[in-house]
Formats: structure tokens, sequence, C-alpha cells
């Protein structure tokens, strides 16, 4: 079993890619799941721009993302896990049910937690100092998180697949419904 990302299979630069390509050719029994954008970064890597600032500050352009709940992925981890034979040499690429551009994202948050929430798309290097500075993400973290959302901003993020549902028999998880369940995370302190 390889947790491996959306698009491994095509992208050569990621090191998921050379993971992958060796468990092809060595022989082992291999099971690739290459979830898309997890919900739960909303929750950790944004929060503090969406609780204490009212933005979303992602360098993704109107790209669409097809965003994930973890718990979904992690349902179809352990499907494949109690049933190795019925996964063997299969790739699942669990995605949720929409792909939403981020201004989207900021809209559906406006509307559940009852205020603002707006997008900033900033280029990638002013994306890269906010991250440092106002996020405090070390620089390695800003890399990695630049690299993601311009995959989304050139239009190749937002690919949805029913893998959730074909392997578990349950419906992924939409934005709405994560963030209904989430919202005291992104409540400010005394609001």
């Amino acid at each position: 079993m390889l947790l491996s990302l959306q698009g491994a299979e095509r992208n050569r630069v990621v090191p998921h890619a050379t993971l992958e390509a060796w468990l092809r050719g060595s022989g082992l029994d291999w099971t690739f799941v290459r979830p898309s954008f997890f919900l739960q970064n909303l929750t950790f890597t944004h929060v503090g721009d969406i609780r204490d600032r009212g933005e979303l500050v992602v360098p993704a352009g109107r790209g669409a993302t097809a965003f994930v709940d973890a718990d979904g992925v992690a349902a179809v981890v352990v499907a494949a896990l109690l049933e190795p034979r019925a996964h063997r040499h299969r790739a699942w690429t669990p995605t949720g049910p929409e792909a939403l551009t981020y201004a989207q994202v900021a809209s559906i948050l406006s509307r559940v937690l009852g205020r603002r929430i707006a997008y900033s798309s900033p280029s990638a290097v002013r994306y890269a100092a906010h991250a440092r500075r106002t996020l405090g993400m070390p620089a390695g973290m800003v890399a990695v998180t630049t690299a993601i959302y311009t995959v989304a901003r050139l239009g190749r993020a937002g690919g949805l697949t029913d893998d959730v549902r074909t392997v578990t028999g349950r419906d992924a998880r939409s934005l709405e419904d994560f963030a209904r369940r989430h919202a005291a995370e992104w409540q400010r302190v005394g609001a």
C-alpha cells in the first residue's frame, strides 16, 4: 500500500512517481491510493487566514480542485488493507463529489460561517512571502504548497472520481458538509 497523490502517474517530478515506478517493477503486490487535496488543509494550513483575517490566500487562480475529506481516503485505505487481493495492482484516486475553485470555496465558507471570507489569488512569489511571514511555514512547505497550487492554477487538480463510493459504498463528503462539521475551527475567539 502506498499513499501517493492525485496525478502522480503523470508527474515524474514528485517523489511519489518514483516510488510507484519502483513498486510496479519490484514484483511485490501493490495498491496505490492517490488522494486529491485534503479538505483538512482548510482547517490546518489555512485556518489562520480564514479564522483571523477572513481570507483565503492561495495562488490557484481560477483553477478548480477536487477536494477530498481525509476520512474518505482513510476508508479507502482500510478497505484495501482488509481485502488486499481485491485491490491488488489497483490505483484508487479518492476525490470529493465536486471540483471547486477557491473563489467557490470562499463563497461556501462565507455562507456556512455567516461572514465574508474573501479569496485572494496572489502570484506564487507573493504567496510564498505570505506563507513564510504570516503563516510561519518552513521553506520546504512553502515550496510544496506553491507547487500544489500551481497545479490547480494550470487546471490539473480538478479531476473527479467516484472511487470513495466504489470502494466504500458511501458518498464522499462535500465541502459544505465538511465546513458545517468544522465551523467552530474557523470561528474567531470571542466572536
